[in-house]
């Protein structure tokens, strides 16, 4: 599977809408707040143009033909601090056959590489719900591990709360030495 990042742009709006609204994705987002073409094109000014968030969009080649490729989600980078060099990861799944673990692990190394080498970030973190062990496995192969339990940290949709893992990788360590051709 050869997939790339490339940055996004206003036009993958309805990708957005769509991915984000699906009950599968909603339901793994601290907000569950409808996302529309509106609302989407005031985040991507307001975060992404200004660059408070790195988002990318997960292009897949098509390996039948080798020159076409299509978005399959999107992965960001936000809360991005320069002065302590550290940011927090998010991914999107959707619901396209291609977006599985083994082109997520590659799109979450791939981000990483990103943070370090262009962003130089020391430190990137991501939330987890912990009641998603596959979420948790997949960071966890991506070079991962868990920093801390926050309990009862999410609101769950039927009036419940979640605990959730604050996962970790550094640029410093052996733990966060990340190898994308492995994946």
């Amino acid at each position: 599977m050869r997939i790339y990042l490339r940055p996004i742009t206003l036009e993958d709006g309805k990708y957005i809408v769509k991915w984000r609204n699906a009950p599968g994705v909603s339901s793994h987002c601290f907000n569950r707040t409808v996302v529309t073409e509106a609302s989407n094109a005031r985040f991507f000014n307001e975060y992404v143009v200004t660059g408070k968030y790195q988002q990318y969009i997960v292009e897949c080649v098509d390996e039948d033909y080798g020159v076409a490729s299509y978005p399959i989600a999107t992965v960001y980078l936000k809360d991005i601090d320069r002065v302590n060099r550290r940011c927090e990861l998010c991914i999107f799944t959707s619901d396209d056959q291609e977006w599985n673990s083994q082109s997520q692990t590659i799109a979450i190394k791939l981000l990483i590489d990103k943070a370090f080498k262009e962003l130089n970030m020391h430190k990137v973190y991501s939330y987890v719900f912990a009641n998603y062990r596959d979420e948790i496995e997949l960071l966890k192969q991506s070079g991962f591990r868990v920093e801390a339990i926050l309990a009862d940290e999410a609101l769950a949709i039927d009036g419940s709360f979640y605990d959730t893992y604050r996962m970790v990788v550094f640029n410093d360590s052996n733990e966060g030495k990340i190898n994308i051709k492995d994946s």
